[in-house]
């Protein structure tokens, strides 16, 4: 199979469907957040990694069942790397805790953490580097997010997988997945003028019976199925994780309502 690179995919009529078909596979159940593809396509820019490793980020994200985002929710850190206290010696008292640090719930990390630690998990598999998490934030991420959110988000993908990414490295997974990201570009018109409506990453039982059986692969349902998307994969979330306000049915913002902060443009959206 020829490599190519996302750079050279840019350059075709498709430079949108990979970041069109990675939120799309983001479980609508992890967070009310809204993923933006303009942020998506810039870390995929950034990273310039061959097509093919973006599709076994695609397959990884497919394969994702309904305990990821509970357990997402519970154990990834709130804190990004912009509000850690400095740990450098004979410095004055920290500063009072802001008000905005206070209000920090799991929803206020931005969910395309997601989508960079299934491409991270794809570049490690499939080309071992040896940059360590700091490189992946700064890099490819910009420091949005820290590196023990991103660690975080890493092992919750591989437990829920079983740290099986091997069946996924088939190449009609991976053809089916290219396919399917070259099918979500024709979508763009549509994204463009309305908001982008992602699907449940997986619609699968959390019957343990069924955990022995199960086998990550590419069901090329999430981007070309039908129907709209809604909240929950049949979840019990506690009062803590379960947002009282109702919740649109678009979770993707136009791109023309973006801007460098998305931290602060969120909060802006529900002033």
């Amino acid at each position: 199979m020829q490599c190519i690179s996302y750079s050279t995919i840019l350059n075709t009529n498709f430079d949108t469907g990979p970041a069109i078909h990675l939120v799309n596979l983001i479980p609508s159940s992890a967070s009310l957040a809204m993923a933006s593809v303009p942020l998506v396509q810039a870390i995929l820019s950034r990273a310039s990694l061959p097509i093919e490793t973006v599709a076994l980020a695609v397959c990884i994200l497919d394969s994702l069942d309904s305990r990821f985002a509970r357990r997402w929710r519970l154990t990834c850190p709130l804190l990004s790397d912009y509000f850690s206290p400095t740990s450098k010696r004979h410095t004055l008292p920290a500063a009072p805790i802001m008000p905005q640090r206070q209000q920090l719930h799991i929803d206020s990390v931005n969910p395309e953490i997601i989508i960079l630690a299934a491409l991270v998990i794809a570049v490690k598999f499939t080309e071992d580097p040896q940059d360590a998490s700091q490189y992946y934030c700064k890099v490819w991420g910009r420091g949005m997010w820290s590196h023990q959110q991103l660690n975080a988000t890493e092992r919750c993908i591989m437990e829920n997988l079983n740290y099986r990414i091997m069946p996924l490295c088939e190449d009609d997974c991976l053809t089916d997945a290219m396919v399917d990201m070259q099918l979500a570009a024709q979508q763009q018109p549509d994204w463009e003028l309305n908001e982008y409506m992602p699907m449940d990453s997986d619609e699968e039982s959390d019957d343990g019976a069924n955990i022995s059986h199960y086998m990550p692969s590419h069901s090329r349902s999430k981007t070309l199925g039908s129907g709209s998307a809604v909240l929950g994969l049949g979840l019990s979330l506690t009062p803590v994780d379960t947002p009282t306000a109702e919740v649109n049915h678009a979770t993707t913002p136009q791109p023309s309502g973006l801007c460098n902060d998305y931290f602060n443009h969120y909060q802006a959206q529900d002033n």
